[in-house]
């Protein structure tokens, strides 16, 4: 991986580099430079062989810039400062939850340049080729029991519109309870998700593994698997062309202080940021349980996160489940 990983930010100057210089620089075969060439494609990574030329990947990569990350958050974070980039990983979250055991109680962010099996709410799988989006799981100790996490996934996902919408002109937008979505004239496209997994005791303390997925750049010929509308958010960005380590700085930074800020006040201020921030609040909506569908109005949520819809029989109160705008015939 060490080679793969060398070979890749040689490659990312998008400039040609012969496989003999190659194999002189990393001390192998042509055919292990080949080998890792291969390997690099099957991450969908384009890369041109010409011969009397060598390799190239047309374009370059913006890799993730650690240094820059770490001096960022050094800077101005709280909870969390320690940074692990990694090329590929199977799952951001998985990772961080077995480099938690081996050293707890110090608050990190693991991002990955693709993941192999990536995973949204329900171990759906989250879409990840290499370079093109952003994958990373934060893991963070907070001194709050289980009980009191209400709202947890809610208040991260307001934060990452409080940071997004500084760039998109305020399109960005929550479906509750972990889901950004832009709305425009066609409908809703997905631009994010929220996986909030919590470990502890119910009153003390508790383990955050917190992993976010936003889309960057993806090409449509990169998403076939995915089943729903999407838009990526380099798209959105305007004037204001930031990169992709760039914005990452931004959004880690608002969520320390989104901790920090639910740590002091729970999910009671997110709340008042709710009828503005989702994208479903006051319209017709159907809420997909395990056994039934609910339809309703949606009214808004309670300070512990949960979504209240206004139905035939009278306001109800949800902790789980999954909303739809309701269609009309």
């Amino acid at each position: 991986m060490l080679r793969v990983e060398s070979l890749l930010r040689r490659l990312s100057d998008g400039k040609f580099h012969s496989g003999e210089s190659i194999a002189e620089e990393l001390a192998i075969s042509r055919t292990a430079v080949w080998k890792l060439i291969q390997k690099i494609q099957s991450w969908q990574v384009e890369v041109f062989s010409v011969r009397g030329r060598g390799y190239q990947i047309p374009g370059g990569l913006a890799l993730i810039d650690q240094l820059a990350l770490e001096k960022k958050l050094q800077l101005h974070n709280q909870l969390f400062k320690q940074v692990i980039v990694l090329t590929s990983v199977d799952s951001t979250a998985d990772y961080l939850a077995k480099d938690w055991k081996k050293q707890p109680d110090i608050g990190r962010v693991c991002i990955s340049e693709h993941q192999t099996a990536g995973r949204g709410r329900k171990d759906r799988p989250w879409i990840s080729p290499f370079a093109a989006n952003l994958y990373f799981s934060i893991g963070v100790q907070l001194p709050l029991g289980l009980s009191a996490l209400g709202g947890l996934s809610l208040a991260v996902g307001i934060s990452l519109c409080r940071t997004l919408n500084k760039t998109t002109q305020n399109k960005i937008k929550i479906k509750w309870p972990n889901d950004l979505l832009v709305i425009d004239k066609v409908g809703n496209k997905k631009l994010a998700g929220i996986l909030v997994e919590a470990s502890g005791d119910s009153n003390d303390s508790s383990f955050l593994n917190i992993g976010v997925g936003i889309n960057w750049d993806m090409q449509i010929k990169q998403a076939d698997d995915i089943d729903q509308p999407w838009v990526n958010l380099k798209s959105l960005l305007g004037h204001r062309q930031l990169t992709r380590s760039e914005i990452l700085g931004e959004i880690l930074c608002d969520l320390d202080a989104a901790l920090v800020e639910y740590i002091e006040s729970g999910f009671s201020e997110f709340a008042k940021e709710w009828q503005s921030l989702s994208a479903m609040y006051q319209q017709e909506v159907k809420l997909h349980l395990p056994q039934r569908e609910i339809k309703g109005v949606e009214i808004g949520v309670e300070a512990n996160g949960a979504l209240k819809l206004d139905t035939d029989n009278g306001v109800q109160v949800f902790h789980s489940g999954e909303v739809s705008l309701r269609k009309r015939y």
